[in-house]
């Protein structure tokens, strides 16, 4: 299966899941379902006009890293919720706040406008 996202893959979804994921986190069809969310979670707090996965191309090399970062992040976030029971609780709410910490430095980050003219956009 081919991934249908533009920002991150699904080898590096899994990656941010980390070990011990269960059989329904590892799958590319859902890997391929959170990316898409994460990345219309990502165009949300962009706000309008940016469209961060249409002008993916004219993005710079090392925001396209950062973006993919964090699209694998928030794809993490979604799975890790379908099925927390992979984890100890406590390692799952690790996981999560991890995650969380992430996306909350993307939406700060991302509402900067030197920050979207720094990516090309």
């Amino acid at each position: 299966m081919v991934d249908a996202g533009t920002l991150a893959t699904s080898a590096q979804v899994l990656l941010a899941i980390g070990a011990e994921a269960s059989a329904a986190q590892i799958l590319e069809a859902n890997t391929n379902i959170w990316i898409l969310m994460a990345e219309s979670d990502m165009e949300t707090e962009a706000g309008s006009g940016v469209e961060i996965v249409a002008n993916y191309a004219s993005i710079t090399a090392s925001y396209k890293q950062w973006l993919a970062s964090v699209a694998s992040q928030r794809a993490a976030f979604y799975a890790i919720n379908q099925d927390p029971g992979s984890w100890q609780l406590s390692t799952a709410q690790s996981k999560l706040n991890i995650i969380d910490t992430i996306w909350q430095e993307f939406k700060k980050r991302i509402l900067d406008k030197d920050v979207i003219d720094s990516m090309g956009l």
